[in-house]
């Protein structure tokens, strides 16, 4: 064989195997990628969901302080209206059935329920 008829099938030999070597790695790299895409996906998948459950339970904690800051107010309200039964309507006597008294301590117990069902809400997210 001569030599040059040599060097030229030893360089189809390297342009071959060069040729392999570039297709394993571009599938190799194929496949990195593809697993990458899959796996940031997974990420931003499970990302939206936790921020989602964060944001939801955000909301919970802002409602109670809502309501927490109603039920004193409500408070207030009842400790002026006892005060102006004794002090101004000249009352002996003040009980849960006086028509102002039981209207405001009805909406307290609405309140604390409210409270509680979103204090429920937010230990079962927690969980």
């Amino acid at each position: 064989m001569a030599f040059s008829d040599r060097m030229k099938e030893l360089l189809e030999q390297g342009v071959s195997v060069s040729r392999d070597l570039a297709a394993r790695a571009g599938e190799k790299a194929q496949d990195w990628g593809e697993k990458g895409y899959h796996a940031s996906k997974e990420f931003v998948a499970k990302a939206g969901a936790k921020a989602q459950d964060l944001g939801e339970r955000g909301v919970l904690i802002l409602e109670i302080k809502q309501l927490e800051n109603q039920a004193q107010k409500l408070v207030g309200r009842l400790g002026t209206e006892v005060y102006h039964a004794f002090a101004e309507k000249g009352a002996k006597t003040v009980s849960v059935d006086t028509p102002a008294v039981k209207t405001l301590l009805g909406e307290l117990a609405s309140v604390r329920e409210a409270i509680e069902k979103r204090e429920e809400d937010l230990r079962s997210r927690k969980g």
